[in-house]
């Protein structure tokens, strides 16, 4: 080379090479280097191409060797070759180096010349947090793990051919699912729960990997892993393939949704709680302190009670189901002097009572009366057969208060409520107890509820609107955002239910789910990023395309729209002589040239390849399209180098136009096609519209 060629491969670090490998193993490899991949390689001082070889081969990062012995026992002739591997330099830090080439068959050696580039700028990681980030393998992370690294806690790559699990990248505040990498197969053998090894072990199997290969897509699953702590952390991972140096791989990339996964399993256990306590022998009563009278809001027809008065009630309980010793502390406790303190206080207290064995066997008997300052004149009798098993009430205890944040009584004939239960009985973003129930929630709307949800929350809090609903359905549920106090949002479900029917008497009971909100909001945004668009460009895919498509069709109407086919001109010589990565960023630079070319309302979808569709809604007449698309042509005529060979990309477009050539997404489809092949045998780099010969080039 002159001065001034070997100046520009010294400073794009390009350099020349050759190797030479004899058929008979006994003779070793043979490496030749120019001066430029000599410096790269820290190779000045050494003078053996035999030496050489074998100091650039130590120096490779082991788990690429196995791509370089592949092309070395290579049976193809002629075969161009172009790979991608790291290679540690001379201060212990990894250089990402870039090989186009020719391999040459020959009766005892094969040989393989051409061009090595230093890469690294493009892998850098000076972007990253390296304190919320772990990169194992920048090269594969920049590859085509980076566009997930927001979403995802950790990403691993899972080669097919030796089943080896390596890990990519993770998030460090998170818990790392798999501590070590190495075989698939061991690795679910001691770090996956037992019942869910079958799991992964399915998704293996050769006919899943050719279904994820033939539908190309991604498929979900969920586990359980071993925490360093102890224990299992559920997990969710998808899995898809990817291809990396012309072999594929799984690319597996999860979060954790252990905190939902325990949440259903809280709420499972809480309700057979709750179903148990709730039994046969539990009972609520309504006792008039005046008249001694009960009103059964819930018994059990044949026992002490179905007493419809206090004094009864007593006598049947004492007489054939308490044991005698405790007579005396039922009468105290029962007693109306007593009740009456318990309602006048406001309390709740309660009296276990020894049970008679012929009647129940050996067990217990648990009373408690409940008091409001509202209501002076009644208090609340909750009767239970607790057994022996006083745990069950300990667990009902943290099942309401992790679950009902506010429990009130309302009255909808005369519009009081009083609240009962709740673990912010002094927050300030919670009803009060009153006369003016309808009077308190507007006031409250105006003051908590988010503005697009105040109109919900007015309607359907109304006992009038409440009662309509439990009659018809049986059930009366809502959920709603607020602002509290210190202007954070909170998400609120309110569930009403009949106390007491006759009298138009309810129960409202409010929760806070905020966390439970917020995680399906997010999951929701994960799955529709995952479903609806092309992960390399951000853009729709096809799934994504055609579903925006059929939304939008009620809303055009039989408005003009032009549906717009696009495909890059001359895109395999980038592949082919700059490599694929190269051809990504030239697919990325188009996408970005078509969003800023086309309006937000457009629709702009890669369906994959180098092929684009843009559905153009409403657009005044056709005549504005040759001179639009003579810009956007324009735009899209790009230059790609790696600093030796050059090539030039352009587009050619094919247009169909909606209702006129069609008015499905395959009609219009098939049409725009016609007129993009029109095109392509034309001369490229221009458009055409479907049913006219005009072809409109840039010139």
């Amino acid at each position: 080379m002159d001065d001034i060629s070997t100046n520009i491969f010294e400073n794009i670090r390009l350099g020349k090479f050759k190797i030479i490998i004899n058929r008979n193993q006994s003779v070793s490899p043979r490496l030749y280097l120019d001066d430029v991949l000599k410096s790269i390689f820290h190779a000045q001082n050494i003078t053996s191409p035999e030496e050489i070889y074998n100091h650039w081969k130590m120096f490779v990062k082991e788990e690429y060797l196995k791509y370089i012995n592949d092309i070395f026992q290579a049976n193809h002739p002629d075969k161009l070759i172009e790979i991608e591997y790291p290679w540690k330099d001379n201060k212990d830090n990894w250089i990402y180096i870039r090989v186009n080439g020719q391999l040459t068959n020959h009766d005892s050696y094969i040989e393989i010349q051409g061009y090595q580039q230093d890469v690294t700028s493009l892998y850098s990681l000076s972007e990253i947090d390296d304190k919320l980030y772990n990169i194992r393998d920048p090269y594969k992370y920049k590859k085509y793990c980076n566009l997930y690294s927001d979403f995802y806690d950790e990403i691993y790559e899972l080669n097919l051919e030796n089943n080896y699990l390596q890990t990519i990248f993770f998030k460090k505040r998170v818990n790392k699912t798999i501590d070590e990498n190495g075989d698939i197969c061991e690795l679910i053998k001691n770090q996956v729960h037992k019942d869910d090894k079958c799991v992964l072990l399915e998704m293996l199997k050769k006919e899943n990997i050719d279904k994820m290969r033939s539908e190309k897509t991604a498929k979900r699953v969920e586990f359980r892993t071993k925490k360093k702590s102890g224990g299992y952390e559920w997990v969710r991972m998808n899995c898809m393939l990817v291809s990396l140096n012309g072999r594929e791989n799984i690319l597996l990339y999860g979060y954790s949704i252990h905190e939902r996964k325990q949440r259903e399993e809280i709420k499972k256990e809480m309700e057979a709680i709750v179903s148990a306590i709730v039994a046969d022998h539990t009972a609520v009563l309504d006792l008039n302190l005046n008249t001694g009278k009960i009103n059964h809001l819930k018994c059990n027809a044949g026992d002490y009670t179905s007493a419809y008065n206090i004094d009864k009630m007593v006598d049947n309980l004492i007489n054939v189901y308490a044991q005698k010793t405790e007579a005396l502390k039922i009468k105290k406790f029962l007693s109306i002097d007593n009740l009456r303190k318990i309602a006048l206080n406001n309390t709740k207290t309660y009296c276990d009572i020894q049970l008679q064995n012929q009647i129940f066997g050996y067990g217990w008997l648990r009373i408690s009366a409940i008091g409001s300052k509202e209501i002076d004149d009644r208090v609340f009798l909750m009767i239970k057969n607790i057994s022996d098993d006083y745990m069950l009430e300990i667990l009902m205890n943290e099942y309401v208060s992790k679950n009902c944040e506010d429990l009130y009584y309302i009255n909808c004939n005369t519009n009081r409520f009083i609240k009962f239960s709740g673990k912010n009985m002094n927050s300030d973003n919670t009803l009060k107890q009153g006369i003016d129930y309808i009077a308190d929630v507007q006031q409250y709307v105006d003051r908590f509820v988010v503005e697009e949800d105040q109109e919900l929350v007015r309607q359907k809090m109304l006992p009038i609107y409440v009662l309509e609903y439990l009659e018809n359905t049986g059930f009366c549920n809502l959920s709603y955002g607020i602002i509290d106090d210190k202007g954070d949002y909170k998400r609120k479900f309110v569930q009403f239910q009949y106390y007491d029917k006759e009298n138009s008497i309810i129960l409202l009971m409010r929760s806070d789910i905020t966390a439970s909100y917020m995680l399906s909001i997010e999951e929701e945004r994960k799955i529709r990023k995952d479903a609806v668009t092309d992960y390399l460009t951000g853009v729709y895919n096809r799934f994504g395309l055609e579903k925006e498509f059929n939304s939008a069709l009620p809303m055009i109407g039989y408005s003009i729209s032009a549906f717009i086919l696009l495909d890059l001109d001359n895109f395999k010589n980038v592949n082919d002589l700059l490599g694929h990565v190269t051809g990504d960023k030239a697919i990325k630079k188009a996408a970005t040239i078509l969003k800023q070319n086309f309006r937000n309302s457009d629709l702009v979808g890669r369906l994959g390849g180098d092929e684009f569709v843009i559905f153009m809604k409403n657009i005044k007449n056709e005549d504005i399209i040759p001179n639009f698309m003579k810009r956007l042509l324009k735009s899209l005529n790009l230059e790609f180098t790696d600093g030796v060979n050059t090539v030039e990309i352009a587009a050619s477009i094919g247009i169909s136009l909606f209702p006129k050539h069609g008015k499905t997404f395959d009609e219009l489809y098939k049409n725009a096609d016609k007129a993009l092949y029109a095109v392509k045998n034309n001369a490229k780099n221009g458009c055409a519209i479907y049913g006219q010969n005009i072809i409109y080039n840039y010139n």
